[in-house]
């Protein structure tokens, strides 16, 4: 299972949440060049993660946004298309759901994120797609 290390997921959720880098640096007590070292080898290594999972299942990407930790792709499940929904969920790692099929937790994730403003299939869906 793919997760970032701990102290980087720890600065990525800040961010992903909208903490500015040197308000995490100050409540984390390291160095504002820590904070921004930390978000961009997070997000080279939730591009790898994406990318390496829509290859494996080859499945073609719409969109990526590692800030936020989602990817949307287009692939084949049991013979026919299927929209995929992958996030990067914190202490879980990546999940993916197909056509919209998500549990309440990745719900309050996004709203907790800020994708969403209230924890709506539809309007993640509308969000997601931008």
């Amino acid at each position: 299972m793919f997760r970032l290390p701990e102290a980087m997921e720890r600065v990525w959720l800040m961010k992903a949440k909208g903490m500015r880098e040197v308000d995490i640096a100050r409540e984390l007590g390291v160095s504002r060049q820590a904070v921004n070292k930390a978000l961009k080898d997070a997000r080279v290594k939730l591009f790898e993660a994406f990318f390496g999972l829509a290859e494996v299942f080859s499945w073609e990407i719409a969109r990526v946004n590692a800030e936020k930790g989602f990817m949307v792709a287009r692939g084949r499940c049991l013979d026919k298309n299927v929209r995929v929904y992958a996030f990067y969920i914190p202490g879980k790692g990546i999940r993916a759901f197909f056509d919209a099929e998500f549990p309440d937790y990745v719900l309050m994730h996004a709203l907790e994120l800020g994708i969403v403003d209230e924890p709506e299939p539809k309007k993640l869906i509308r969000a997601l797609e931008g």
